[in-house]
């Protein structure tokens, strides 16, 4: 596929000129409010933003962010008042992703041997190889999982047990601690939710102006669906 070859040209040159940098993700889209918090800085989310370790991205009502790593291994959509906080480092030849979600709901669609993807929220730890996600969590309702392809691993932080969660599963960790899994329902997903999941991007381009080191510039257009 055109997108997918382009994207993996994208990443070779991108690493190669901001290796430096520890830029770890690209914006592909931002609508509405979005606002990242880098260091003591904040700013607007816009498309194309480059991504960075330790980044924190807060989604405000009505608004939805998703990137893409720069290893190509996986997309995430962060969905309306959601707050994500990215971790990753580079891991001989992959790069490690444990970001936490301190509130809201995340979508990711992971490929397989790419390194650790994890999402953490406050209660628990979802661990992923290859498989489509989505995580929720609220102080009054816990974390949910939901799994629609592949397996993931959820584990409750307090007491470290763990349950295996495979596609067309959920699982939820209830406020007082307990693991309840179970198939996955209609209506279990907000219809917002699941709107925002299943929605088609047109083609668009972006422009990026990349400087290294030596002050050298260069310009890459990514073009994705």
């Amino acid at each position: 596929m055109k997108t997918k070859i382009l994207f993996i040209l994208i990443i070779i040159l991108f690493v190669s000129i901001c290796q430096a940098e520890d830029s770890v993700a690209l914006t592909l889209k931002a609508k509405g409010k979005v606002e990242l918090t880098r260091g003591e800085e904040n700013s607007d989310i816009n498309t194309g933003d480059e991504l960075y370790n330790k980044d924190e991205i807060e989604s405000m009502e009505d608004s939805f962010a998703a990137f893409k790593f720069i290893d190509g291994s996986s997309v995430v959509k962060l969905f309306p008042n959601s707050i994500l906080t990215i971790n990753a480092k580079k891991e001989g030849d992959k790069l490690d992703k444990k970001s936490y979600l301190k509130m809201g709901e995340l979508w990711s669609k992971v490929v397989k041997k790419t390194g650790v993807f994890e999402v953490e929220t406050p209660t628990t730890v979802v661990s992923v190889k290859g498989t489509e996600i989505l995580v929720s969590h609220s102080n009054e309702k816990g974390t949910t999982l939901f799994t629609f392809s592949g397996d993931a691993e959820i584990k409750n932080k307090r007491d470290g047990k763990t349950a295996m969660v495979g596609a067309n599963q959920k699982a939820n960790l209830t406020p007082d601690g307990q693991i309840e899994v179970s198939g996955i329902k209609k209506g279990d997903i907000d219809e917002g939710i699941q709107q925002m999941m299943e929605d088609e991007e047109s083609s668009e381009n972006i422009e990026i102006e990349l400087k290294n080191d030596s002050g050298e510039k260069k310009t890459i257009t990514i073009e994705f669906e």
